[in-house]
């Protein structure tokens, strides 16, 4: 008897222990004891990425070869800075030379006397320094005592290169006696090496101010 009571205690108690696993579900052992990560990783939503290069609504770079239109250029004889392409409605002719270029300095000297004949404000002459040795101060020097008084400014190396991309190598060799003719709508109308007089340039100018 005693042992009957004894076996069904057991199995009493069986029963009451398998009800208890069943109710609290499978796996509820490791749920108790793990926590879920709080870091997620939220895929990209590609309509807020932002596409490389359309950060802003900047205008296109100019090409490469173009950059001597928009480069900054300051006249060492006044300070002031200017761009050649604030220069369109004028006819701008661009000299590249050197303080020490013998055969620039003859050629700016034909050019003073083609600027006096012409006498137009339509007119923009610039000397360009393209030594990189030499300094704004030194030209402003230069010009004043050669009575010289257009636009003198020292060429900066990112001027210098593209202008050697668009007119080539040539361009930046002061003895070569360079020149560069810019009609009033920014087209280059004329690139020639090799010294002119002063008539020439006048025939050369003239019908660019009509």
């Amino acid at each position: 008897m005693t042992t009957s009571r004894t076996l069904l205690s057991l199995l009493l108690g069986a029963t009451f222990i398998a009800a208890a696993c069943s109710s609290a579900g499978p796996g509820a052992g490791a749920d108790a004891t793990l926590e879920p990560s709080s870091t997620q990783t939220t895929p990209s939503d590609p309509a807020t990425t932002a596409a490389p290069g359309n950060a802003t609504d900047a205008p296109p770079a100019a090409p490469v070869g173009e950059l001597w239109r928009t480069i900054d250029l300051v006249d060492a004889r006044t300070g002031e800075s200017f761009t050649i392409d604030s220069l369109k409605g004028k006819v701008v002719g661009i000299e590249p030379m050197a303080i020490w270029c013998s055969n620039c300095r003859a050629q700016q000297g034909e050019a003073s006397a083609a600027l006096d004949t012409l006498a137009s404000d339509d007119i923009v002459y610039i000397s360009v320094d393209v030594d990189p040795n030499e300094r704004a101060d030194e030209l402003a020097k230069y010009s004043e005592r050669f009575g010289f008084d257009w636009r003198f400014v020292v060429a900066t190396p990112e001027f210098a290169r593209s202008l050697a991309e668009a007119f080539g190598d040539q361009v930046l060799s002061p003895p070569s006696t360079p020149f560069i003719l810019i009609g009033k709508d920014g087209a280059v109308v004329d690139q020639h090496f090799g010294h002119r007089g002063a008539n020439e340039l006048v025939d050369l100018l003239t019908p660019q101010l009509s």
